[in-house]
Formats: structure tokens, C-alpha cells, sequence
């Protein structure tokens, strides 16, 4: 957490929401292989994809390249579906594609000519409609950005309330983005992206143990 000169009160930067998100994350599949029954225990975690598509869409809105966005997130995705695969279940290793593969597309349709490509590897990933909310996130459709993750939520099996209350969790997530002041980096930008695949190959060989 940062502070405000002047002020004491701490103010949340996007540095520290991103480990934030990670955190939770974390509990969230943890929950997902232990308590797999529990729904009521996920429902923090329903605030990790919000969170990471506005933190992309920010990223990409700000003029951060979609290309180097694919350079950085396609290996990463690709080594974690083999454990995304233990950990969750997916037909033939491959099916759905993990959550890197959502953002990765999410970069991909805002790409000149790339739009359909992206389009089509979110519909077999995990999110199957996140890359257009993040899409429709960096075209200022934040109300269109929140229903297609409540449809997300909706194809996976969410309750009807849990997918409405996803279409408020993106407006309020990107109204607080916005606002974020970038923070401090404590550690490399790898650190966190090395942290998804890792983090799944450990709860997926846990499980298969």
C-alpha cells in the first residue's frame, strides 16, 4: 500500500491489487480442489478475473502494445495448461484453454486484423467471453464489458445472482483502476506471471497425489 503525502490514510495502488488478485486467486483454487461442493467459499474469488481484464484493458488503453502483451503472456499460458489440466479437469489437456490464454486474447482482438482470432481463442478459454470485455473495457463499453463477464459467469454455471453481481464488479473494478496510482514494482515483472502456471502444477500434482 501507498500513502498520500500529506495525508495517513493508505490508498490502494495497482501494484498491490495485482498481488492482491493473486492472493485471491490462490484461495480461490485451492477452495475449487478441496471444497469443491462449497460454492459460498468462491464467492471472494469471483473478484480475480475483474480485476486482471481491468488491469489489461488499462494497460492496453494507456498504449501498451498488444504484440508485446502476446510475447509476454503466450508462454506463460502455455506452460500452465498442463497443470491447469491436472488441477481442474480439461478434455484432451487442451479444453478449456487457462485464464492467460483469455487475457492473451483479449490483446489479440485489439490487434488491426486480429479481432475474429481473438474472439475465437477466448471462446476456448476459460472466460469464453472475457477477451471482449476486456475489448469493450478499452472502448469505454463498460456496461457491454460487464455483461459479457456476467455471460462468462452465466456459461459457467454461476447462479444467476453471482453472474449479475460480475456485471457491477467490472464497473466498480475499472472505476477503481482508473484512479489507482501505479505503486512501486518490489519484484520483476516474471514474479507474478511465473506465479500462475507454478501455483497450478503444485495444486494439480497435489491432487493427483
Amino acid at each position: 500500500m501507498a500513502t498520500v503525502p500529506g495525508k495517513s490514510q493508505p490508498t490502494l495502488n495497482l501494484e498491490s491489487l495485482k498481488w492482491f488478485g493473486l492472493a485471491l486467486m490462490l484461495c480461490d483454487h485451492l477452495a475449487a480442489v478441496l471444497l469443491p461442493g462449497e460454492l459460498w467459499i468462491r464467492l471472494p474469488g469471483r473478484m480475480v478475473f475483474p480485476i486482471f481484464a481491468a488491469l489489461t484493458a488499462l494497460h492496453l488503453k494507456q498504449g501498451y502494445p498488444p504484440d508485446k502483451y502476446l510475447r509476454k503472456l503466450l508462454p506463460f499460458a502455455i506452460l500452465a495448461q498442463g497443470g491447469y489440466a491436472l488441477a481442474f479437469g480439461a478434455l484432451g489437456g487442451v479444453w478449456p484453454l487457462n485464464v492467460l490464454f483469455t487475457l492473451a486474447a483479449g490483446a489479440m482482438m485489439l490487434k488491426p486484423g486480429w479481432w475474429g482470432y481473438g474472439l475465437l481463442l477466448s471462446l476456448f478459454s476459460e472466460f469464453p467471453l472475457g477477451a471482449p470485455a476486456i475489448y469493450l473495457l478499452v472502448r469505454g463499453q463498460v456496461l457491454a464489458a460487464g455483461l459479457c463477464l456476467g455471460g462468462s459467469m452465466a456459461l459457467l454455471g454461476w447462479p444467476p445472482a453471482v453472474a449479475g453481481l460480475s456485471v457491477l464488479l467490472v464497473a466498480g473494478v475499472w472505476t477503481l483502476v482508473q484512479k489507482a496510482p501505479p505503486g512501486p514494482r518490489v519484484l520483476p515483472w516474471w514474479v507474478a506471471y511465473i506465479f500462475y502456471p507454478a501455483h497450478l502444477w503444485l495444486i494439480g500434482l497435489l491432487k493427483g497425489g
